[in-house]
């Protein structure tokens, strides 16, 4: 039986006026896998997410979301067809608690309409699964409060909480360690590894042991295209992508 992957772009490209960002991008990211993007700054890694995630409109190509055609879905449609994302920045509602950040994030991924979220607020079936998702994270401790009180670090457990919320399938991570410092990187790549275990995994990262230790597959963008795809110890013997991103000096 073939399985299809969970994302699949063919000849996806991107272009500002006369600028192109993205050239002719292929990339299979396989059902269940954690696959890294990886490349250096204006590459056009944010761009090729915006586009995954319906926020901006491919110039040319395809994205396929399991099988069917996504390319011209808004991000609402792609979302409740099981795919969210994270940013680079935190996303949470400062002034909302982080317990009622999570209800919301469940809330908005039913199909009920906003008139329905009065009557769904509350209920125990949106409170429980806002309590399964906190207990992941491990944030118990601060259900009730506001977010913005949060430690950094904290506030990007949160903002993998509200992805997870709505029960996605395919996750879109940005830079999830940025801004972090070593221990911080170390229990956040621990926390995405136990929170999205039999999910899809597609993350942007800087951070190589970040990337190394935890993507089955990693793939390289250079100037908008895909230089190389590959299991960590192909990546890192890979002269190209020494040449172009990771110095020749890397994995020596």
């Amino acid at each position: 039986m073939t399985v299809l992957p969970a994302l699949q772009l063919r000849g996806v490209e991107k272009r500002f006026g006369d600028t192109w960002v993205l050239r002719g991008v292929d990339l299979e990211v396989r059902a269940g896998e954690r696959h890294a993007l990886i490349g250096p700054n204006g590459a056009g890694k944010s761009t090729l997410f915006s586009l995954i995630a319906g926020e901006r409109r491919a110039s040319a190509g395809r994205i396929e979301l399991n099988g069917a055609d996504a390319t011209r879905l808004s991000p609402v449609a792609i979302s409740r067809r099981g795919l969210a994302r994270s940013f680079q920045t935190t996303s949470v509602f400062p002034r909302l608690s982080v317990f009622d950040n999570l209800r919301c994030a469940v809330l908005a991924a039913r199909r009920d309409g906003v008139r329905a979220w009065r009557r769904w607020f509350g209920s125990a079936l949106v409170d429980a699964r806002a309590n399964d998702v906190l207990a992941a994270i491990g944030l118990q401790h601060a259900a009730h409060s506001p977010a913005g009180m949060l430690s950094y670090a904290e506030q990007r457990a949160l903002d993998l909480g509200l992805a997870l919320a709505g029960g996605a399938h395919t996750l879109l991570l940005d830079e999830p360690t940025a801004g972090m410092n070593r221990a911080e990187a170390a229990r956040a790549i621990d926390l995405i590894r136990a929170t999205t275990a039999g999910r899809t995994l597609l993350m942007v990262e800087h951070d190589m042991d970040a990337v190394f230790g935890l993507a089955d597959r990693v793939s390289v963008l250079v100037q908008g295209r895909v230089i190389a795809t590959g299991a960590p110890a192909e990546i890192r013997a890979n002269d190209a992508v020494r040449d172009a991103y990771l110095g020749s000096g890397f994995g020596r």
